[in-house]
């Protein structure tokens, strides 16, 4: 387990500061995803990410609210925050997370979402004429487990499962499977590595675009803080404080979000 407590700091927008009678006080407890660098991931023992960093820049910066911020196993992190022991995290909004947490409209992240293929795939010409989602339905895709959006929008097609979106991009460049499916954020990074770098192709069709929101469970004692997340994000896209957030992970100032 690796985490991060983020405690009360100076207040920069005091719109937003003001307690609420009777609101509670204790921390809110965020889970993210182990191996979805840059998004979430641990170095050195702790744990990182854009996503991690602008929950820490609204809640604790921005709002005055202590937050821990914490990585787990992704399927691990979805039944924390069914079970109660977890206040939520930021994902892509599914049906069935809908069914014990409000999730968020405003996203924190937008990223597309793409075929990524071996380039010596003798499938690959035919994977390359795909126009739409429905045409890869013929062909081997490596997902992993907890991907609610491959469970809601995979159903009938032949997916294989690995621990991790990590470990699907490894399985994919060691010959199981057609293609995966990953973001221009997660997906390219990992392409990067030195054990991947020239063993993937990531291909033109954007498949999806996955709005990652902040989802905070239904019976939280934080619920009501989802309204005040999003109103900060506004400011955010505004004031300029996602600038150096998305550039300290070495993406772009102008990435989409």
């Amino acid at each position: 387990m690796f985490a991060a407590l983020c405690g009360l700091s100076a207040l920069s927008m005091s719109a937003f500061t003001t307690p609420v009678q009777g609101e509670t006080t204790s921390p809110i407890k965020l889970v993210f995803a182990t191996e979805l660098a840059p998004l979430s991931f641990e170095e050195a023992g702790a744990a990182k990410g854009i996503l991690l960093d602008i929950a820490r820049e609204v809640f604790a910066e921005r709002l005055g609210q202590a937050v821990e911020t914490t990585l787990y196993p992704w399927e691990r992190d979805q039944k924390m925050v069914r079970s109660g022991e977890a206040d939520g995290f930021i994902t892509v909004a599914t049906t069935e997370r809908g069914t014990y947490a409000n999730c968020g409209r405003i996203p924190v992240l937008r990223a597309n979402l793409h075929p990524i293929v071996r380039p010596d795939n003798p499938r690959r010409t035919d994977i390359e004429t795909a126009q739409s989602l429905a045409d890869l339905h013929r062909f081997d895709i490596v997902s992993y487990f907890g991907n609610g959006w491959a469970k809601q929008n995979l159903a009938g097609f032949n997916v294989y499962y690995a621990q991790d979106f990590q470990s699907s991009l490894y399985g994919l460049a060691q010959g199981r499977g057609d293609l995966a499916l990953g973001t221009t954020t997660s997906g390219a990074h990992y392409m990067r590595e030195p054990e991947l770098a020239g063993k993937l192709v990531m291909l033109p069709l954007v498949v999806d675009t996955f709005e990652y929101v902040l989802c905070l469970r239904k019976t939280s004692p934080h619920a009501a803080k989802l309204s005040e997340f999003e109103r900060v994000l506004e400011v955010m896209r505004i004031d300029g404080g996602y600038v150096p957030i998305m550039q300290r992970y070495g993406m772009a100032a102008d990435t989409v979000y």
